[in-house]
C-alpha cells in the first residue's frame, strides 16, 4: 500500500485592489499579473477601471472607494492593499480637489500611482534609453512613445504589452517612476 501523497501546501494570495483610470492601465496591470504568475507571487490584482468621465483625479479616488467597499462586501474581507493609478496631467487643475484627493487617499489608505504625466510617459520609462525622457504634457508623451514603439495604441491588452515588455523593462521603469517602485516592492516583483 502507497503512503498517502501530501497536498502541496499553497500559499494564501494577498488580494490587492488596483483602481485603473482607463483600459490602457487596466492591460498594465494586467501584464504585471502575467510577471506576478511567473515569479509564483502569491498576490492577486483585482483590477477596476474607473471612468468617471473628464479625468479628473478627485473623481477617480472617489469611485475607486466606492468598488473597494462594494468588493470588500461581497468578498467578506478587506485588501491587504489598495492602489489607485492616476494620470497627473489634470493635477492642480483645481487646488481643492486635490486637496480633497488626499485627504480621501489618507483616510482610506490608497497607494496612488501618479503618472506623470499621463500612463504613456510611465510606458516611455519602460524602454531601454528612455528613462531620462520627461514629456511636458500627455501629447507630447503619446508622440514620444510612437516614436519608440511605432505600433502603440492606447488600450493595450497584456498580451501585446508582453510582446515589448518584460520584467526588465518594468525594473527600468521602477528606477525613475518612485509612485511604481513603492507598489512593484510592496508585491514582491523588485527587491
Amino acid at each position: 500500500m502507497r503512503p498517502p501523497q501530501r497536498r502541496r501546501r499553497i500559499p494564501q494570495r494577498r488580494r490587492l485592489f488596483v483602481g485603473c483610470e482607463g483600459e490602457s492601465e487596466r492591460g498594465y496591470g494586467a501584464f504585471l499579473t502575467r510577471l506576478i504568475e511567473e515569479q509564483e507571487l502569491a498576490v492577486h490584482l483585482d483590477m477596476a477601471v474607473l471612468q468617471p468621465g473628464g479625468g479628473d483625479p478627485c473623481a477617480i479616488v472617489e469611485l475607486a472607494v466606492q468598488r473597494i467597499a462594494q468588493k470588500q462586501k461581497s468578498r467578506g474581507e478587506p485588501y491587504d492593499r489598495k492602489i489607485v493609478f492616476l494620470d497627473a496631467d489634470r493635477l492642480g487643475a483645481v487646488p481643492d480637489r486635490d486637496q480633497r484627493l488626499l485627504q480621501i487617499s489618507r483616510r482610506e489608505q490608497l497607494h496612488l500611482i501618479w503618472q506623470r504625466p499621463c500612463h504613456e510617459a510611465m510606458l516611455l520609462h519602460h524602454i531601454d534609453g528612455c528613462a531620462h525622457l520627461a514629456p511636458p504634457d500627455s501629447s507630447a508623451a503619446v508622440r514620444e512613445l510612437r516614436r519608440r514603439w511605432d505600433d502603440y495604441r492606447k488600450g493595450m491588452p497584456a498580451a501585446r504589452l508582453a510582446e515589448r515588455l518584460d520584467l526588465d523593462a518594468v525594473r527600468r521603469a521602477a528606477a525613475v517612476e518612485n509612485d511604481l517602485s513603492i507598489f512593484l516592492i510592496e508585491i514582491g516583483l523588485l527587491p
